[in-house]
């Protein structure tokens, strides 16, 4: 309103012809110099709107208001005409808004605001004195003031170009991304629809050899070579078409210098989803590519020498499930090497083989160390039967963890076969079929280097056929050697799996019988047993060729236990024993030890004692604890002790094997069994001695017993001991007789809640398809092996089995006969967690455990 009044006023007062224009004043310099200061004014005018404003609307309004300004001076020059004293105070009016408008461009950029209000102030006076007239020399005034008016919008001018606004948030972020994007180690190359390079940073740009100046504006066509532009427009197309395509290429630089290049374009889309054009990424991968290509060519390398090798190669993950393997034994299974990818031993072999296999895979991952076997192998898609030898060997990740298992297994088929005629050349009789004396010496030494080991008894038997001369002599050789033949047919006939039979030569046999026992004296009685019974069977007629032949035998003996003697001295001394039994008239057999009836002798004394030991209670029991970890007490087992009155303490290997024998063992176990559920029964009534076990040992006698499960709960029943705290310890020996039927007595006494433990474990026919069968609880570590592990890896390496082979089963483990803190350590870092053994305690009366124990040691 305030800008329409003041041109109203204007209009009015300005002069509408030459007479209202002073004529004393109004000469030709003066419009001429005042049309220069306002072409100056709305040129500077519109110069800070563009540097401060930017252009758009402002620009274009105060371009009219430097086009009015123009027009004013133009009315000056033109002199008086009407209209033109209107056209003269608009122009005055655009020159104030020209400045005005310098004045808030410079205030914007928070300077220069009182220079550019004094300019304006300057042309608001002289517009004064050009309007009023007032007084001579008012119109000189005037261009005085607008002459300083113009000097201080100058200044402003240059102290503005001096002071940069700063840029706009969106303008800063801009500049911000594309910084990035000229810093980033990978190519990024922004394309229009004619494939027009509109950005390109300044990696991608090294790549093509350019500038990135010299690369803006031009198209792809022109800065490739027209093979690379034709491998690419391809993908360009899809591109422009809306796909994101990925892809890589080769790019050759030079000869022999190829790079590799991994590029991903993508369509830049506008607001309304049409494509645009294209942004175009590219990242060198030359060195990961030269790796993979390495790792490749390594890797066809192994596989070419895997398919090479003659032998089957495999490997398996952790839970034995084949990730890969060669022809060879794909061949042999009768698939194809894909195939066997994902299957498990139990889709190629029979259950039994698998299982086995399954455990070797177990035991090598788990003992980190290589396991070499052998065995037949028949595959479930080819009827037959190959004799393989196999090593595994642990595969592991680069940091070190076992990840599965590798296998190389070689057929050793036609090896084994060779190897058996050998055997049967060099160790075998060829008119028998029997070991000779060679095989005889080498089993002979085996089996007492085993009865040393052990503490067991064994017995050599030397066989001389009576008369054998004369049947040469009167029938002739042939005769002679169909005699030798059925003789080694019954004396096969009771050859049991502890036993031996060879021929040495001429008329001589040889057995050697294993594992009689710790005991010398049933050990002697086992061997004169055997050996009556083959000369009966050697006393019965043999049929020669139609004639019927009455023979008989000399028999030598000669025992042996500790310590370990030449097997050759043993078969001198059994010679001598059979020359002994000849001189006292043949069809006999003699001990080569005279000591030997003494033995018997205090044997049957033995036994004597030992009915009067029962009837006058001269037993009792002994306990050693079994603790854990931390030494606290878990249980103990029950062990049997004699008080003789003559004899002293008594071990129960003095007379437990003559019990066994004469059949004591039966009321001597039902005593056990009863004192072990009365101690039970009394130790239930204390706080700290309530949750102890109690282990009892079980003799195979006793448990074939018909009513063994009615004494075990008329024990329980008159004792009212808890059967959850009541363990029974069997042997290895007494489950491999009638399997059936000690699993189902095993399944009864669990039933009742009672604890199995199988002892001794690893001493006798170990057999992993009981230990899968049988309900049992627990496995007891032989002392045997406790006491070696230190000193033998053999030893070692049984002990970390059977660790590992209960804990697959989910089994506890005691170890026996702990005595050295450094035992109980090896122990302890292999896993077991229950001990038992001289280290922590001996075998004590039971008011010595409880007094030692019971406090909660």
């Amino acid at each position: 309103m305030v800008l329409l009044a003041m041109l109203q006023d204007l209009a009015a007062a300005a002069p509408l012809d030459a007479a209202a224009v002073p004529a004393s004043t109004l000469t030709l310099a003066t419009p001429a110099v005042l049309f220069l200061l306002q072409l100056c004014a709305a040129a500077l005018a519109g110069r800070i709107a563009v540097r401060r404003l930017g252009t758009g609307v402002l620009v274009a309004a105060f371009g009219v208001a430097a086009a009015c300004a123009l027009l004013g001076a133009a009315a000056q020059l033109a002199g008086p005409w009407r209209g033109a004293g209107l056209l003269w105070a608009v122009a005055r009016v655009a020159e104030a808004v020209a400045l005005a408008g310098a004045a808030w461009a410079c205030w914007r950029g928070r300077r220069l605001l009182w220079g550019a209000g004094g300019a304006a102030l300057l042309l608001i006076a002289a517009a004064v004195c050009e309007w009023r007239n007032p007084f001579d020399g008012a119109e000189l005034m005037a261009v005085v003031l607008r002459i300083g008016a113009y000097a201080l919008l100058g200044h402003g001018w240059s102290a503005a170009r001096e002071c940069p606004l700063p840029e706009s948030p969106v303008q800063e972020a801009e500049d911000q991304w594309l910084a990035v994007l000229r810093q980033l180690p990978g190519g990024i190359t922004r394309l229009d629809r004619q494939l027009r390079i509109r950005f390109i940073n300044e990696t991608h740009a090294r790549w093509f050899g350019r500038s990135v100046e010299d690369l803006l504006g031009r198209s792809l066509a022109e800065i490739l070579p027209p093979e690379r532009y034709e491998r690419l427009e391809r993908h360009l197309h899809q591109a422009l078409g809306g796909e994101t395509v990925v892809f890589d290429n080769q790019v050759p630089l030079a000869p022999g210098d190829v790079r590799y290049r991994h590029n991903t374009m993508v369509p830049e889309r506008c607001s309304d989803g049409s494509v645009q054009g294209v942004l175009y990424f590219v990242i060198d991968v030359t060195e990961r590519k030269l790796a993979e290509l390495a790792l490749a060519e390594q890797q066809s390398r192994l596989r070419s020498l895997v398919e090479a090798i003659p032998d089957m190669v495999f490997s398996k993950d952790c839970d034995s499930v084949y990730t890969s393997c060669n022809q060879v034994f794909a061949d042999f299974i009768g698939v194809t090497p894909q195939q066997i990818v994902g299957m498990t031993d139990y889709d190629m072999v029979l259950p039994a083989i698998a299982d086995n296999l399954r455990v070797e895979d177990r035991q090598v991952m788990e003992s980190g160390e290589p396991l070499r076997s052998e065995r037949k192998v028949a595959s479930l898609r080819r009827d037959v039967a190959i004799a393989f030898e196999t090593i595994k060997t642990p595969l592991r990740d680069a940091a070190g963890n076992v990840i599965g298992v590798v296998g190389v297994s070689r057929d050793v088929t036609e090896r084994k076969r060779a190897e058996r005629e050998i055997e049967q050349l060099a160790f075998y009789d060829t008119l028998t079929g029997l070991p000779n004396r060679r095989r005889l010496l080498s089993q002979l030494e085996e089996a007492v280097w085993v009865a040393a080991a052990t503490g067991s008894h064994g017995a050599l038997l030397l066989i001389n056929l009576d008369h054998f001369k004369n049947l040469n002599d009167v029938l002739g050789h042939d005769a002679g050697d169909q005699w030798l033949q059925l003789v080694a047919q019954r004396l096969q006939r009771g050859v049991a799996a502890n036993r031996v039979l060879a021929r040495l030569g001429g008329d001589e046999f040889a057995m050697v019988l294993n594992a009689l026992g710790g005991d010398a004296a049933l050990a002697a009685q086992a061997a004169r047993e055997v050996a009556t019974a083959l000369l009966e069977q050697l006393a019965q007629p043999f049929d020669l060729t139609g004639r019927r032949h009455y023979g008989s035998a000399s028999m030598g003996i000669r025992m042996f236990s500790q310590p370990a003697l030449p097997a050759e001295e043993l078969l001198q001394q059994a010679s001598l024993a059979v020359d002994h039994a000849l001189q006292d008239g043949r069809n006999t057999l003699r001990f080569f030890d005279p000591a030997m009836q003494q033995e018997l002798s205090a044997s049957a004394a033995l036994e004597a004692d030992l009915h009067e030991g029962l009837r006058l209670r001269q037993m009792l029991l002994h306990y050693q604890p079994v603790v854990d970890t931390q030494g606290r007490m878990l249980g103990a087992e029950a062990l049997l002790r004699w008080q003789h009155p003559q004899r002293g303490m008594v071990s129960p290997a003095a007379f437990i094997g003559l019990a066994e024998q004469n059949g004591l063992i039966l009321p001597l176990g039902e005593w056990v069994l009863r004192a072990a559920c009365e101690q039970l029964a009394a130790w239930s009534q204390q706080p700290v001695m309530r949750d102890w076990y109690l282990a009892v040992n079980v003799s195979a006698r006793q448990f074939r017993h018909p009513d063994f499960l009615a004494q075990v709960d008329l024990a329980l029943a008159a004792t009212g001991a808890n059967p959850c705290r009541l363990k029974l310890e069997l042997t290895e020996t007494m489950l491999l007789r009638d399997t059936e039927d000690a699993r189902d007595k095993l399944a009864r006494l669990k039933a009742r809640g009672m604890g199995l433990s199988l002892d001794d474990f690893g001493t006798g026919f170990s057999s992993l398809g009981y230990l899968r069968r049988l309900p049992l609880d627990q496995l007891k570590i032989d002392q045997s092996f406790v006491r070696d592990m230190l000193v033998d890896a053999n030893g070692a390496a049984i002990v970390r089995t059977i660790l590992g082979l209960a804990q697959s089963l989910d089994l506890d483990v005691v170890a026996e006969g702990v005595e050295m803190p450094e035992q109980f350590a090896f122990l302890l870092g292999n896993g077991c967690r229950a001990f038992q053994g001289y280290l922590f305690a001996r075998p004590m009366p039971v008011h010595d455990l409880e007094r030692l124990w019971g406090a909660g040691r």
